[in-house]
């Protein structure tokens, strides 16, 4: 599969520079790293600016940089909603772009360009909070790394059971909050006085953080306490095991596709690594 020819009409090709099937050439990988670039310095920079007396020096550099990633940023989403029609599953038509803006990638886009927009003066400082949601702008990364593409592909094959997981792991967590509120609330210890302080002890335990401003006191609480800690560090640990595995499985895919075919890596696509027809 290669670029759309130069005769071909401006939306196909504008589809293609900017969800590339065949592989990024050149010019896609400069305006990709010119995106990742953009996104991370106004990361950066709003990290910057909640440093005391930073916003009130370079309030005004920090406002021109906000406007002008606004507009880089807006334009790409018109430009990814012009496309839409030529997305599979995807009409045409207001109904097909307002189906596609929905979708999480899409919101997210416009989630950040709202919060560039916003002003950050004295008089509306309340609204200053929601200006970081341009923090959000990191998980557009993912559209612009393959790295990161993998990452999510592996996500997704495993999201059946990563749910089970974790789903398992939260009703570990309120059990142990449960077990310890009943032995350790008669005695008075602190932090145990009713089941959701309990969950502060529970969440730090069994992700083995242990900060230790909360812990049992009673011998009954901690020989509970120990075994839920053997019990559950297992099965927190658990999901990052079937991500590593997953991980091994798909690099695996890949290169056995990449050696069936060495002459050309581009007949794989490099979202989903499924063969183009």
């Amino acid at each position: 599969m290669s670029s759309p020819p130069l005769s071909a009409p401006f939306r196909a090709r504008l589809y293609a520079f900017l969800d590339p099937g065949d592989g990024m050439h050149m010019g896609e990988r400069l305006f990709n790293a010119l995106l990742a670039i953009l996104i991370v310095s106004n990361v950066a920079v709003t990290i910057m600016s909640t440093v005391p007396g930073v916003y009130e020096v370079y309030g005004p550099l920090i406002r021109a940089f906000d406007l002008s990633c606004a507009v880089v940023f807006g334009l790409e989403y018109a430009a990814r909603l012009y496309v839409t029609p030529l997305r599979p599953g995807y009409e045409d038509g207001w109904r097909g772009m307002l189906r596609y803006a929905l979708t999480p990638l899409p919101l997210i886009d416009l989630l950040v360009i709202v919060s560039l927009l916003l002003p950050g003066s004295a008089a509306l400082a309340s609204l200053r909070g929601l200006r970081l949601l341009k923090l959000l702008s990191l998980l557009k990364l993912g559209r612009y790394s393959d790295s990161l593409q993998l990452i999510g592909r592996v996500v997704r094959r495993r999201a059946g059971e990563l749910f089970t997981t974790v789903l398992i792991v939260v009703v570990l967590v309120f059990i142990a909050a449960s077990l310890l509120y009943q032995v350790e609330s008669s005695a008075g210890t602190k932090g145990f006085e009713s089941i959701p302080q309990a969950l502060w002890w529970s969440v730090v335990t069994l992700t083995t953080t242990g900060y230790g401003d909360v812990y049992p006191q009673t011998s009954l609480g901690k020989a509970a306490a120990g075994m839920i800690m053997l019990f559950g560090v297992g099965m927190v640990a658990l999901p990052a095991g079937m991500i590593a595995s997953g991980f091994a499985e798909e690099l695996s895919r890949l290169r056995m596709q990449e050696e069936a075919v060495p002459e050309s890596r581009t007949r794989f696509c490099p979202h989903c690594g499924e063969r183009l027809h």
